[in-house]
């Protein structure tokens, strides 16, 4: 998954139709995209400044000033600080002044999924549903689906949120999902589409490298992971996707001319990952 601030997203769709007759006339009908957290009219306040944005926030809730704004804007400052409980609390604040705020809905689904409470993360996100379809929201439903076990179901929502949003990441988390149902066949041919629909876009071969490596796959599993590092070769991720492949495979050379070149542009994330690789172990995006 990314950034909150990039987490949720947008669609936009127009409709046109052509009157026959002795005068064309064209009739044009737009859909307004869904409204996003980063929408929100209080969002540059919180990408400046979490912890300011909740003491303003506050203030304003007490005056009792746009409630159901301010509400929606304390959950989503409250979910970039990563407070996801006191987020449950503003979204449902938000929720109990218009049961039909779609976005409200999935904010606290949001909120729900990170704090691990499945079950009811998939009842806000059919909720939202009831008056908005998104992306998004199917997003979340498979998430949870794919950690409680439902594989399949997960599997069907990402399909619905790839062909809302045409994201790369929906078809990586749907290969995930079809691999865990043991489609690796399946898992492997969505991987693919993705890398096809973006061919500049490493994360397909990220998410490939993991299952690849898990499978007994190594040199597959090197060659993604190679080829993620020539799409994006300053990329914290791509290197270090690389250099826990080659770590794992015994390559200690191989690992750790991939830390000095990760080093050279981020000095921090190489330190971390000398870290991590001393006590890691193989596992697959997504699981």
């Amino acid at each position: 998954m990314h950034s909150t601030s990039t987490y949720f997203s947008t669609r936009f769709g127009c409709s046109v139709a052509i009157a026959a007759g002795s005068a064309l006339v064209a009739l044009v009908s737009c859909v307004a995209p869904p409204r996003t957290m980063s929408s929100l009219p209080c969002a540059a306040e919180i990408h400046a400044d979490a912890a300011a944005a909740v003491a303003k926030l506050t203030a304003a809730a007490s005056t009792g000033a746009s409630p159901k704004v301010t509400q929606l804007c304390l959950a989503y400052a409250f979910i970039a600080q990563k407070k996801y409980p006191a987020a449950v609390e503003a979204a449902s604040r938000a929720i109990a002044i218009d049961k039909s705020d779609a976005l409200a809905f999935r904010m606290r689904a949001f909120a729900r999924y990170r704090m691990g409470a499945y079950p009811q993360a998939i009842e806000d996100a059919n909720a939202s549903l009831k008056s908005e379809t998104t992306g998004e929201a199917y997003e979340i439903l498979g998430k949870c689906r794919l950690r409680t076990g439902d594989a399949a179901g997960a599997a069907q929502d990402f399909r619905i949120w790839a062909n809302l949003d045409k994201s790369v990441e929906a078809r990586c988390w749907m290969g995930s999902a079809l691999w865990t149902t043991g489609d690796t066949a399946g898992a492997l041919d969505t991987w693919l589409a993705a890398e096809l629909s973006a061919p500049s876009d490493p994360e397909p071969f990220v998410w490939k490298c993991g299952f690849l490596y898990r499978a007994g796959d190594k040199d597959g599993a090197l060659l993604a992971a190679k080829r993620a590092v020539q799409l994006a070769p300053d990329s914290p991720q791509t290197l270090g996707t690389l250099a826990r492949v080659q770590t794992w495979s015994g390559d200690s050379v191989a690992a750790a001319a991939t830390l000095a070149q990760l080093a050279k542009t981020n000095p921090t994330a190489a330190a971390k990952l000398t870290e991590q690789l001393k006590t890691s172990v193989p596992t697959a995006k997504g699981t």
